[in-house]
């Protein structure tokens, strides 16, 4: 468990080092086990709307290939591999297969899993109630199931393991849905049709009530879809992802924006997802773009850049959809003297969410614009003091400059916090750090150099990453969360594992993230190009 724990850590660093290491890591976290799978009871899946999904020529090759990032390789390791070959589920699942191949005198032992991880695949990946991606379905072609099918149906007459759980229609007949109990806890269901192999992680997934045999009908649809012999039906979640039906010549990894956004996607409703592709050694990143939604400023992020502190851990612009705000705002009207839902109307373009090593994970600062013809501050006065809520009265002071700036103490399970909101001409920022919010005035005063100083093309630029500052910021909220008292066992884990790994962090330059086109119409995949940002 605590090789776990500790292995848990380094697959995080490799997911705040880098939006291209996020997705694979994350999806391969899941799809290959690197990580126990506990109960889970009641799901709620929909499963025609998988969050992730992945196309690969071969799901064993996925891990390696991740290596092939200079900064997942320095980061991760070789144990990075040991670990997902060494994985509690894979293990038992192995095992279980042999002692079923073992005493069935069957052929197939190791052969099934091979058949399923070094064969073309696709795996969708749904999150589950705390947000990872722990629930997946691997779909798969092969032209060596008859037999297959045939011995698992005499198995699941008179092994303890191995059951019939259900049945689907698919082409006109009925295709019987296995259930193999694997390991403590662990069941996952399978059904073969023609050349086509269904793997589903979790009985839940397809099966629900109290006795876990009433169908879920949207659920039953889509699989009988993943194993229908026609491939325009197979191929059932491309159209959301807006992939072709072409397979990847090496890996392609899709994630949607809303689970990378933990749910705040509808408030960016032009970002879609994000996808990571592997193709003659390299890995490129893309994003997909809805240009219709694309509004009040598009995602020109130049006039953000010039607004925001100099050297931020990570920073990201984002297309936000303002008027997605007015039913937030209308709810708070009832805490209000006046109304602050026409606040909506009064924002534009993008926004920048960016975290500093002068402060905390939990702190990040926002910056946003408003038009010329915003109107009044004081609605954003209400807007702080119906949003923030607290004993303390909230403390209005303005500048020299012109900015007007709103401060509530409020105690928190973390402490005492101090968070601010601020206007200053066109610019609004908000942090639950307040210090952080004297940055971006500072800044604007021409105190404080700005993060656009040294950016060549900042209407472009939609992220920036200091892997030396963010490595620094992750190990003092790593270190926080283990104190030396009450968790020596796990401190002395992560002073040997985890710091060596942010030591290697700390050696790689800035990067930055350009888009390299916005597009004028309809939704499209858009290529983001990672480049070496100037110190």
């Amino acid at each position: 468990m605590l090789a776990k724990k500790v292995l848990n850590k380094k697959v995080l660093l490799g997911t705040l080092a880098g939006v291209a290491v996020v997705a694979a890591a994350l999806v391969g976290y899941r799809v290959f086990g690197w990580g126990a799978m506990g109960p889970v009871n009641g799901l709620k899946l929909d499963l025609s709307r998988p969050d992730a999904l992945v196309r690969t020529k071969s799901l064993s090759a996925l891990p390696r290939d991740l290596l092939t990032v200079p900064l997942a390789r320095d980061v991760l390791r070789e144990d990075f591999l040991f670990y997902y070959e060494q994985s509690e589920d894979r293990l038992g699942l192995k095992g279980s297969l042999r002692r079923i191949a073992y005493e069935h005198e069957l052929g197939w032992g190791d052969q099934l899993l091979r058949m399923v991880l070094d064969q073309p695949a696709e795996v969708a990946l749904w999150r589950d109630a705390d947000g990872s991606l722990k629930h997946f379905a691997i779909a798969v072609s092969r032209s060596q199931l008859t037999r297959l099918l045939e011995e698992a149906g005499k198995i699941a007459l008179k092994d303890t393991q191995m059951r019939v759980a259900g049945s689907l229609r698919v082409d006109g007949g009925q295709v019987p849905v296995y259930a193999l109990n694997y390991a403590y806890q662990r069941t996952l269901l399978f059904a073969a049709h023609g050349q086509r192999l269904v793997i589903l992680s979790h009985p839940g997934m397809l099966y629900g009530g109290s006795d876990g045999k009433h169908g879920d009908g949207t659920a039953e649809k889509t699989v009988a879809s993943l194993l229908a012999p026609e491939s325009a039906k197979q191929n059932v979640f491309h159209a959301q992802f807006h992939l072709d039906g072409a397979a990847p010549e090496g890996h392609s990894i899709a994630v949607k924006a809303d689970f990378l956004s933990f749910g705040y996607q509808p408030f960016f409703g032009a970002l879609e997802a994000l996808r990571f592709d592997f193709q003659q050694g390299a890995w490129q990143s893309k994003v997909l773009l809805n240009a219709d939604k694309l509004k009040n400023g598009g995602y020109d992020s130049s006039a953000l850049w010039p607004q925001l502190p100099h050297n931020p851990s990570a920073c990201f612009s984002v297309p936000v959809d303002w008027t997605a705000l007015q039913p937030v705002l209308k709810r708070l009207d009832s805490k209000t003297s006046e109304p602050v839902a026409p606040l909506a109307g009064h924002l534009q373009g993008p926004a920048a969410a960016c975290w500093y090593g002068s402060s905390r994970l939990h702190t990040p600062v926002f910056v946003a614009t408003r038009s010329a013809q915003a109107g009044d501050d004081a609605l954003y006065g209400s807007l702080f003091e119906a949003a923030i809520a607290g004993k303390d009265p909230v403390r209005k002071t303005t500048g020299k400059d012109g900015a007007t700036r709103w401060e509530r103490s409020v105690a928190t399970a973390l402490g005492q916090s101090k968070p601010a909101l601020a206007v200053a001409g066109n610019t609004v920022v908000f942090s639950t750090d307040g210090k952080l919010v004297d940055q971006v005035l500072a800044v604007r005063r021409k105190q404080a150099p700005a993060a656009s100083d040294l950016l060549p093309d900042a209407s472009r630029t939609i992220g920036l990453i200091a892997p030396a500052s963010l490595a620094r910021l992750i190990q003092l909220e790593a270190f926080d969360t283990l104190p030396a008292n009450n968790e020596p066992v796990l401190r002395a884990a992560a002073n040997e594992h985890l710091v060596p790994r942010l030591n290697a962090l700390k050696k790689y330059p800035p990067l930055r993230m350009v888009l390299k086109r916005q597009p004028a119409s309809g939704t499209s995949w858009e290529t983001l190009e990672w480049q070496e940002a100037a110190r």
